[in-house]
C-alpha cells in the first residue's frame, strides 16, 4: 500500500460497522464490526458533522481527519440488500488520488468494492478483474487495453473465469508461453497459492504485429487466507513499470524510494558482483553467499531491507529451504522475495510461488527488467505506516501479537541457557467497562496496563495479545512467589484509570522451550482460564493437571462427531411427581456418554466443554430427536403419554432456523408439542427483546416452556413477568436450606409469585421426606430429585415407572 492506498467499510441505517476491507483494518485498527463508526474513529456519541451520509453528499469529499490530522477523500455508496434494506460503503483514500480513482470503470458502475481495489492498486494496472471463488464469476471489472484481444467481449457475457482466461491466452499470449500460462493461471492452483501468500506474479510475452511486449498479472486475494471470498487479477505491461521506475528516479532524486535497501543471495561470487554492481547506483545493496548466511542478515535488518533477491541453487540452505524457513515469521516473510533462476522449468516457478516468493527474474539478466520488477515488487512493500501497524499497537504502544512471537523466538535463541517464563493477563468484564465508563476510559485502562506491564518486565518484553489481553516473556532465575505476585497485581490495580479494576493472570513458570512459542502462551492461557469464574483468586500457575485436561478436552471434541454416529450419548430419564397424588407427572431428559468400550464420561465434563466450543448445539437437538423418537415409541405401544422436558442451551437458542428444526422434528415424529416441553436454565432466559422474540416463537409453535435452576443465578424478575413460561424449577441449592425458617420463606413467595403469575412449581434435587412434607405444605406442584428416584435409561423408565 502506498500513498494511493484505499479502505472500505460498510454501515448501516444506524451506524453499525457492518464490515470492512483489510485496507481499512490496517489503517484504523480501531474498526469494530457491531459497534457505531463514530464512536469508533473519532470516540464521538454522535455521528460526525462531515460525515457524508448526514449531509447527503454525493461524490467523494475532501476533509481533515481531525485525530491524525490527515487530508482524506470519502465517498458514501448506498448499497441496497436483498431486504431492501440499504447500507452504505463509506470509502476513503489519500484526497489527491481521488480523481484518479474513478478514471476507467467501463461496467457495474461504481461499484465501492473495485473503487477500493483500483484506489489501491494505482492508475499503473490497465485491467483489473474481481472473480468470485464460489462462482468462478467475473464480478467487476476495469478494462481499458484494447490492444489486447476479445476478454471485453466475454466479460459482457459473463463467461465463467476458465473460458475467459482460456481466450485471453489463446488471442495474446505468445504461443511458447501458453502451456506454462494456463498451468500457471489455473484457478484451483491461484486459491491455494493464496492460502500461502497473500499476493504474486506471474509474467509472459504478447506478441502483436511482430513486436514482443513483457507483461505481468498481479494475483491478490481479497481478505485474509483462511476465508478470502474473492481474488483480484491485475494485468500491467513491464515496459511501462520500466518508464515509470525511471521516472521516479528522475523526479525523486535521493528521495527514500531511489535508495532503498536489497538483499542478494547468492553462492556464484560472479553473478552476486554482477547483481550488486547492476543495481547499488539505484539502491543500496547487501550480499549473501548462501541462504543460511541470508536469513541471518534478514533477521538483523528485515525492518530496513525492501526486497530480497533469492538464488535457487546453493549448497548451504538453497532457495526452498529459504523461502519453507522464513514463511512462518511473519515479520520475515513480509519481505518480498523475487527469485533468481535459470531454469524454465513450470514445477519449480509452482514450488518457489507455494512457498511464498512474489516474482521472479530470469538469467542472463537484463538491467531495464531486473529494476522494472524489482520496483514493481517494492510496491507490495508497506508503507512506514503500515510497517509501524504491523508490529506496534498504536493504543498501547507494545508488540502485536505476530511481533511478539517474532522477537520471542529470537530472543529465546539469544539467550538459550536462560530460564523463559510466560504471564499473560486478561481484564475481566472488559465489556462491562466499556459499557459503564465509555470506550475512551476503556483504552484508557489499556493503554494504562501496557505501560504498567511494560515498566514491571525488566529481563523480556512485552506485548498486547489482542482485545484486552497482554503476554510477556522473561528470562532468568525469578521469583513467583504468591507474596511478590499478589503485591505486584495490588499495586497495578490501586494506581489504575477506575476503581476496582480486575484482572486475571495466568503463569508458565520454567517453560519448555523445546514446545513452539503459540503452544506455550496457549498452556499459560489455560491457567488463567482456569479461575475465569473464581473470584476469589486473581492468578494461576499452569501445572501438568491442566495439561492433561486440556488434552482430554481436545479429546473429547475429537470424539464427538463419531460418538453422534455410533449414538454413545444416551438419553437417560428422571420422573417428575405430582406432590398431592404422588403420582408421575412427567420426566426431565438427561444425556449420558457411554463409550464404546462400555465407560462413562460424566456430563460435568463434556456439557461444560461443549457448551463453551458450540457442539452443545448439536448435542441439543440430538437430544431432542431422541425424546421425540421415544414419545412416538410410547404412542405406538399404547402406553401413557406423559411430558419429557429436554434442556435448550443459550447457544442453541440463537441457533439460526432452531424453531424451524426442532418443530420439524416434532411434526416428523407424529407427536403432540406438549409431549415435550423446553427447559431454559435460568441464565439462557434473562430477559432481553431477542430472547422475548424467541419464546414467543417456540410458545405460538406450540411449545412449554420451563425456566430451569430458578436461584442458582442472576434471578430476573423481568424475565418472570414478561417471558412466557409455564414451569418454574427450583433449583437444589434453593431446597437444600428449605428446613431453614428463612430458606422456607424465600420458596414460600417464590412459589405464592409463580402461582400468581399462572405458572405451576416444579422443586429438583428432593432428597429428604422432610423436604417433601415441606414442599407439600408450600402448595408445591410438582417434585423431581433422589427421594423418588435417580435418572435412568429410558427403556427402564418405560418399563418401571409408565405403567405405574
Amino acid at each position: 500500500m502506498g500513498k494511493n492506498a484505499s479502505g472500505m467499510y460498510v454501515i448501516d441505517a444506524d451506524y453499525n460497522i457492518v464490515s470492512y476491507n483489510h485496507a481499512a483494518e490496517i489503517i484504523y485498527p480501531e474498526l469494530k464490526k457491531g459497534e457505531k463508526c463514530y464512536r469508533c474513529l473519532q470516540h464521538n456519541e454522535e455521528p460526525c458533522e462531515s460525515c457524508p451520509v448526514v449531509n447527503g453528499i454525493e461524490g467523494p469529499k475532501n476533509y481533515l481527519e481531525p485525530r491524525r490530522n490527515v487530508l482524506r477523500s470519502i465517498d458514501a455508496v448506498e448499497i441496497p440488500l436483498e431486504s431492501g434494506e440499504m447500507e452504505h460503503a463509506m470509502i476513503f483514500s489519500a484526497a489527491e488520488a481521488t480523481e484518479e480513482a474513478y478514471r476507467g470503470i467501463t461496467n457495474n458502475g461504481e461499484n465501492p468494492l473495485l473503487l477500493g481495489i483500483i484506489n489501491v492498486l494505482g492508475k499503473d494496472y490497465s485491467n483489473i478483474y474481481s472473480l468470485d471463488c464460489a462462482t468462478h464469476k467475473i464480478q467487476i471489472c476495469r478494462f481499458h487495453n484494447h490492444v489486447l484481444g476479445r476478454v471485453s467481449e466475454s466479460l459482457i457475457c459473463e463467461e465463467p473465469y476458465e473460458k475467459v482466461m482460456d481466450i485471453y491466452i489463446e488471442d495474446n499470449v505468445a504461443s511458447e508461453d501458453q502451456t506454462r500460462m494456463r498451468q500457471m493461471m489455473d484457478f484451483d492452483k491461484i486459491c491455494q497459492r493464496l492460502k500461502k501468500v497473500s499476493q504474486f506474479m506471474i509474467h509472459y510475452r504478447v506478441r502483436r504485429d511482430g513486436i514482443t511486449h513483457y507483461y505481468y498479472v498481479k494475483c491478490a486475494r481479497i481478505g485474509k487466507a483462511e476465508d478470502f471470498e474473492a481474488i483480484v487479477l491485475a494485468f500491467a505491461n513491464e515496459d511501462m513499470d520500466i518508464q515509470h521506475s525511471e521516472m521516479e528516479s528522475i523526479l525523486e532524486p535521493g528521495g527514500p524510494s531511489s535508495r532503498r535497501k536489497l538483499l542478494i543471495i547468492e553462492d556464484n561470487e560472479l553473478n552476486r558482483k554482477l547483481l550488486a554492481e547492476l543495481l547499488e547506483d539505484s539502491y543500496e545493496v547487501m550480499t549473501a553467499v548462501n541462504g543460511e548466511e541470508g536469513l541471518k542478515l534478514l533477521g538483523e535488518n528485515y525492518r530496513d531491507i525492501s526486497a530480497i533477491l533469492l538464488d535457487v541453487s546453493m549448497p548451504i540452505c538453497d532457495g526452498f529451504q529459504f523461502l519453507d524457513r522464513i514463511r512462518d515469521d511473519v515479520m520475515l516473510s513480509s519481505v518480498p522475495v523475487i527469485v533468481i533462476t535459470g531454469s524454465n522449468r513450470p514445477e519449480d516457478e509452482v514450488r518457489c510461488l507455494e512457498l511464498g516468493a512474489v516474482d521472479f527474474i530470469r538469467k542472463p539478466y537484463n538491467v531495464r527488467i531486473v529494476k522494472g520488477k524489482i520496483n514493481s515488487v517494492i510496491k507490495l512493500r508497506e508503507s512506514a505506516i503500515v510497517l509501524s501497524a504491523l508490529e506496534y499497537d498504536e493504543l498501547t504502544g507494545l508488540y502485536i501479537r505476530q511481533a511478539f512471537f517474532h522477537h520471542a523466538k529470537t530472543l529465546m535463541r539469544v539467550k538459550k541457557d536462560q530460564k523463559f517464563h510466560v504471564v499473560v493477563a486478561d481484564v475481566k468484564n472488559f465489556k462491562w467497562i466499556n459499557s459503564t465508563y465509555g470506550e475512551k476510559t476503556g483504552d484508557q485502562v489499556l493503554a494504562y496496563l501496557g505501560e504498567a506491564y511494560k515498566s514491571q518486565v525488566h529481563s523480556g518484553m512485552v506485548a498486547r495479545y489482542g482485545g484486552d489481553q497482554f503476554v510477556a516473556i522473561v528470562y532468568g532465575d525469578l521469583n513467583f512467589g504468591k507474596d511478590k505476585v499478589e503485591a505486584a497485581i495490588r499495586k497495578i490495580a490501586e494506581q489504575a484509570p477506575i476503581s476496582n479494576l480486575s484482572v486475571n493472570y495466568g503463569i508458565y513458570e520454567n517453560v519448555d522451550k523445546t514446545l513452539p512459542l503459540t503452544l506455550i502462551c496457549d498452556r499459560a492461557f489455560l491457567a488463567m482460564k482456569s479461575i475465569q469464574n473464581d473470584y476469589e483468586h486473581s492468578f494461576a500457575f499452569y501445572d501438568e493437571e491442566m495439561g492433561r485436561k486440556h488434552i482430554r478436552d481436545r479429546m473429547m471434541e475429537n470424539e464427538f462427531d463419531e460418538a453422534i454416529r455410533n449414538e454413545e450419548f444416551v438419553v437417560y430419564l428422571q420422573p417428575k411427581y405430582n406432590v398431592v397424588t404422588e403420582e408421575i407427572a412427567g420426566a426431565e431428559a438427561l444425556v449420558r456418554w457411554k463409550k464404546k468400550d462400555g465407560s462413562m464420561v460424566s456430563p460435568g465434563e463434556f456439557i461444560p466443554l461443549y457448551e463453551k466450543d458450540g457442539l452443545i448445539v448439536r448435542l441439543d437437538e440430538y437430544v431432542f430427536n431422541k425424546v421425540c423418537e421415544i414419545q412416538k415409541t410410547l404412542i405406538r405401544s399404547g402406553k401413557k403419554l406423559i411430558p419429557i422436558s429436554v434442556n435448550l442451551s443459550r447457544a442453541s437458542i440463537h441457533y439460526e432456523n432452531m424453531i424451524l428444526r426442532y418443530v420439524h422434528i416434532v411434526e416428523e415424529n407424529g407427536i403432540p408439542f406438549f409431549a415435550v416441553p423446553i427447559e431454559l436454565t435460568e441464565t439462557a432466559a434473562l430477559y432481553n427483546v431477542q430472547i422475548k422474540e424467541l419464546t414467543e416463537k417456540m410458545v405460538n409453535a406450540g411449545f412449554e416452556l420451563h425456566m430451569d435452576d430458578f436461584g442458582s443465578g442472576y434471578s430476573s424478575m423481568t424475565s418472570l413477568n414478561q417471558l412466557p413460561f409455564d414451569t418454574l424449577k427450583l433449583d437444589k441449592s434453593l431446597i437444600d436450606y428449605i428446613e431453614n425458617p428463612r430458606g422456607k420463606e424465600v420458596i414460600r413467595h417464590t412459589i405464592a409469585l409463580a402461582h400468581s403469575l399462572g405458572m405451576q412449581v416444579l422443586a429438583e434435587g428432593v432428597e429428604t421426606a422432610s423436604q417433601v412434607n415441606i414442599l407439600r405444605e408450600l402448595n408445591c406442584d410438582e417434585i423431581q430429585g433422589f427421594y423418588y428416584s435417580r435418572p435412568v435409561l429410558w427403556e427402564e423408565f418405560c418399563t418401571d415407572f409408565i405403567g405405574k
